[in-house]
């Protein structure tokens, strides 16, 4: 789903994970947990106008902070690259991620938004966030997630 205006797009990723939201929210807040399906490199200060830093791949880097945290239900954070994206410049903390995690029976409805996004950069984040939270997040989370 796209909502387009202007120069500026929103992209959206939804996805089920079959673990609670509390399992969720630690594999976007905690360092350790971000390597496991996003990152090589973590730092996280995981508050409002903490750090939220991903290298990804041995190779870009995400930079933003954090605007708001609600655990286990939604975190908000500012999102740029270190350096040229392979779209041209999109400079750390210039666009914005919403995450809301709802409990549904037997795990959590993740919602991703991606908001204030050049329109050219569109394809490429829609791609990555398949891949990251659409694919691996599910499959990583789910083999953490504790027995019922």
């Amino acid at each position: 789903m796209s909502e387009t205006t202007g120069e500026t797009t929103t992209i959206e990723q939804t996805v089920r994970i079959a673990a609670p939201p509390e399992t969720v929210w630690k594999f976007w807040t905690e360092p350790q947990r971000l390597v496991e399906w996003w990152a090589t490199d973590a730092e996280v200060v995981a508050e409002p106008g903490g750090l939220f830093r991903v290298v990804v791949g041995h190779g870009p880097v995400m930079r933003g902070t954090f605007v708001e945290l609600d655990p286990p239900r939604r975190l908000v954070f500012t999102f740029g690259w270190e350096g040229n994206a392979p779209a041209g410049p999109l400079p750390p903390g210039s666009t914005r991620v919403e995450v809301t995690l709802t409990p549904e029976s037997g795990g959590t409805l993740l919602v991703l938004r991606h908001s204030d996004l050049p329109a050219h950069h569109a394809a490429d984040h829609r791609k990555g966030w398949a891949y990251f939270v659409g694919d691996r997040l599910p499959v990583v989370v789910s083999r953490a997630a504790p027995s019922r």
